[in-house]
């Protein structure tokens, strides 16, 4: 049975599970939640003195001075479109297997009422094809952060995919790295860090690891005049490369396309009802990619060099399916 003491926790989590705005709870129904869940018998001025006392601590309760029919827990962690958000980018995650996703999804929707959480488990569903899943991955990511939190270097064991599209370990055996920051960038976490065998910052993948250990070692030096962010887009969502204009003339059916690939990149030169020209500013791979994959619908007007290396990919491809 459960303490005296304990029993305003108690009423908090029946607070918690069993009431929203559309479900509001009764001090008659508290009562009874009381008994049949924690064998806890309770007089209703108790209710009323805990509710009170939940109150005095900060959390937001509506009470029946305020509708007129009970109680319902106001102050929660997340709302209900937070949740369906994040449920939603964990299930969508290739690096979590299904399994882990089911469980983190679980934990999510359990911040909720059972009632939000049941419209919640009808709307998020785990995908099943993922990516070969590195076990380790939940252990790297916080090896690393005490490492970086206590100024070690770690020793770790890099892993590449095989021809049986299996996770193997890299020939090249294990590496010593100062780590400075883990970020999470395009869909992949990873690690900034300086190798001991070089002087520059570089990064690597957090789940093409494995067995790391934290040393006895100092890391090199300290990185503060680097900022993650910045990094991350300069060296993993450009690749390194520097961001250019074009000049692209497109179909009119490509401009729905053109604004959620590019964005605020975007702006417009000219607009007929058949054609659009634009100006878009991205790294040169990124365009490179749009060209060849729209192919008659798209044409670069600038600049010149660009648009005979498209010719020149354009003629390469054209050979080998027309030998």
């Amino acid at each position: 049975m459960v303490s005296q003491k304990a029993t305003i926790l108690c009423i908090y989590e029946i607070l918690r599970k069993y009431s929203d705005e559309n479900h509001i709870i009764s001090a008659e129904k508290i009562r009874e939640k009381l008994k049949i869940i924690y064998d806890v018998d309770m007089e209703r001025r108790a209710i009323y003195r805990n509710i009170d006392a939940l109150r005095s601590m900060g959390i937001d309760i509506e009470g029946y001075n305020d509708n007129r029919e009970g109680y319902y827990l106001i102050d929660r962690t997340f709302e209900p479109s937070e949740i369906r958000l994040l449920c939603d980018a964990v299930a969508a995650s290739d690096m979590i297997k299904e399994g882990t996703s089911k469980e983190i999804i679980g934990k999510l929707i359990d911040t909720q009422s059972i009632f939000q959480g049941r419209m919640l488990q009808k709307t998020v569903f785990v995908k099943n094809k993922r990516k070969v899943w590195n076990k380790q991955l939940f252990y790297n990511i916080d090896t690393l952060n005490i490492a970086i939190n206590q100024g070690c270097k770690v020793e770790v064991r890099l892993l590449e995919y095989d021809m049986n599209v299996e996770l193997v370990e890299s020939m090249d055996g294990p590496i010593v790295i100062s780590p400075y920051a883990t970020m999470w960038a395009l869909g992949n976490y990873y690690i900034l860090a300086k190798p001991e065998d070089g002087e520059e910052l570089t990064h690597y993948r957090i789940d093409y690891m494995k067995d790391i250990a934290i040393l006895e070692q100092n890391v090199d030096m300290v990185f503060g005049g680097i900022n993650p962010n910045q990094y991350a887009e300069r060296y993993i969502y450009q690749d390194g490369e520097n961001a250019e204009r074009y000049d692209i003339e497109c179909d009119k059916s490509l401009w729905k396309i053109m604004v959620e690939n590019f964005g605020n990149d975007l702006t417009v030169i000219k607009s007929d009802p058949e054609k659009v020209l634009v100006k878009i500013k991205c790294i040169p791979s990124a365009m490179r990619e749009w060209v060849l994959a729209h192919g008659g619908k798209c044409e670069v007007i600038a600049p010149k060099y660009f648009r005979d290396e498209i010719q020149k990919a354009v003629m390469e491809t054209y050979k080998k399916y027309w030998r």
